[in-house]
């Protein structure tokens, strides 16, 4: 059987699609991935579209993954793919997890994969490859003779060891690609669609390989679709753990078939969660065999421990993020994050031991909180800069994802009205890197500008508000600006002279590691 799986996100990475496309490929049939790389703003041009449609012409199925800020771009892909082409077209991904009757009735999709969707797919392949009915698979929606129908939710899947690893045999791999990767625009006129070799998964990974050794969120963040999946999922085991061997087999293969890979990047919620001997098996082998830089992302104040993070930076760990969100107490209770300002000081100690060994760490703040007073973020940028330096602050603007908490708060209180229109204009269209131009926004991007270095007594001065209102606030801004981004900026003109030939990639590298450089959409 042919399929087709369409990725419209702004990287190649995809986890989930590579993955479904390894099961597929495991169970004999042919899978072509198009990577039409784009940022959920922008709408593609005609010409990648038609390419698409004539490199899937031949597809019995068409798989599409859907995050909600990415609806415009799946909508317009599946219109024009629906022209020219008669097989079945199946969203999956958090959207149409969360919301599959409008995936089906406004979004277009003629079938809808609710959660992870391995066992689904494969399940729907075979079924659609024999001519059997499959309208009563387990994790699906569809159209029933003219009715929406949402069958039952398919249990997870425990053991992850039974799933092959991504599928980065590129032979049938296709990207959109471009002379526009210096400002991150795709899509555009003079883009088209390439067939993937070496040299483009170089250029457009940037040389990381990401991965998943766990899957499933602890926690039940107000603002994070993670705890809609989790009540959706009530009773079952929601942390899942991949076997340590079944990690490094993977990771042992991409250093084999992969040699532009410079680092590789653990993207999930859960992996911090592992025992202190897991962590050392995993730290002691990956230092043996992979010898890597190593990303971790997911932690946070309540699950850092320094055995741990003893044994990754001796295995090569270099980079790792944790979540703050806030510094004021009420907003972190408002959110769920159960951890108090004590706990972050502890965490952050932990993290400020290792810094002669690893890069400088990312703490993530919320901002743009329409429950938020200026006092809690004077508060949340007091405390910061108590905080041992260098880190880099990470921010994202509050977007009330369907079926959250604050989505249903949001509504409540009239922040968000009823209805898709509103829904699609205040939430899918909304770019949670989008900050409001203020001027307390302007000071938490200007911390970070300093990596953290910024003193508490010219924080004070900064949130003054004699100082403010005689506008000498924005004055002492503009010179700190200066001050700060000047090394950034010197930093970046002489990689450019030493390294003209891949410049894009080391700028890329910048844009992701210091916030204060990164083009993003209506921000500061």
């Amino acid at each position: 059987m042919n399929i087709g799986l369409i990725s419209p996100y702004p990287d190649i990475q995809s986890f989930g699609l590579r993955t479904l496309s390894a099961c597929l490929k495991q169970e004999g049939h042919n899978v072509k991935i198009v990577f039409l790389l784009s940022q959920f703003w922008d709408k593609y041009e005609d010409q990648p579209l038609n390419e698409t449609v004539d490199l899937l012409k031949d597809c019995d199925l068409i798989g599409l993954s859907v995050m909600s800020n990415f609806w415009d771009n799946s909508v317009q892909i599946t219109e024009r793919l629906k022209k020219d082409i008669d097989a079945p077209i199946i969203w999956g991904g958090t959207h149409p997890t969360i919301r599959p009757e409008e995936c089906i009735e406004r979004g277009g999709a003629d079938i809808v994969c609710i959660g992870e969707g391995e066992e689904t797919l494969i399940e729907l392949a075979s079924k659609m490859e024999n001519g059997d009915d499959y309208s009563s698979i387990e994790g699906i929606g569809l159209k029933d003779n003219g009715e929406t129908v949402i069958n039952k939710t398919r249990p997870l899947t425990v053991d992850l060891d039974v799933f092959p690893f991504q599928d980065y045999d590129f032979e049938t791999h296709y990207v959109l690609d471009g002379n526009n990767m210096d400002n991150y625009k795709y899509g555009k006129a003079n883009d088209h669609l390439s067939k993937m070799t070496l040299d483009l998964l170089k250029k457009h990974s940037m040389g990381d390989y990401v991965t998943m050794p766990t899957r499933g969120c602890p926690f039940g963040c107000t603002f994070c679709v993670n705890d809609t999946l989790n009540k959706m999922y009530a009773g079952q085991p929601i942390i899942r753990k991949r076997s340590m061997g079944n990690l490094m087999k993977e990771l042992k293969e991409i250093k084999k078939n992969l040699p532009y890979v410079n680092n590789i990047y653990f993207d999930d919620d859960s992996f911090i969660l592992l025992s202190t001997e897991q962590i050392k098996e995993f730290s002691e082998e990956y230092k043996e065999h992979i010898d890597l830089p190593l990303s971790v992302t997911g932690i946070t104040p309540s699950t850092l421990r320094k055995d741990k993070l003893t044994h990754l930076v001796d295995a090569g760990v270099q980079f790792i993020r944790m979540g703050l969100q806030s510094g004021n107490e009420a907003i972190k209770e408002d959110y769920k994050r159960n951890y108090s300002n004590k706990k972050v000081e502890s965490s952050v100690a932990i993290i400020n031991e290792f810094k002669e060994e690893m890069g400088p760490p990312q703490y993530d703040i919320i901002l743009d909180n329409p429950w938020e007073t200026d006092e809690n973020l004077e508060e949340t940028l007091m405390f910061l800069t108590k905080l041992p330096a260098p880190y880099r602050l990470g921010f994202y603007s509050l977007t009330f994802y369907p079926e959250t908490e604050l989505y249903d708060k949001a509504k409540k209180d009239g922040i968000i009205k009823d209805g898709f229109v509103h829904d699609l204009n205040d939430v899918y269209r909304k770019t949670y890197n989008g900050i409001q131009k203020t001027y307390l926004n302007r000071i938490f991007f200007l911390l970070s500008a300093s990596m953290g270095t910024m003193s508490t007594r010219t924080m004070s001065l900064l949130l003054n508000k004699k100082v403010r209102k005689l506008k000498l606030g924005m004055v002492l801004y503009a010179i700190l600006s200066i001050k700060y981004a000047m090394l950034s900026r010197l930093i970046l003109e002489a990689l450019k002279d030493l390294k003209k030939g891949e410049f894009y990639r080391l700028k890329r590298w910048f844009f992701r590691k210091i916030p204060m450089l990164r083009p993003m959409k209506g921000t500061l």
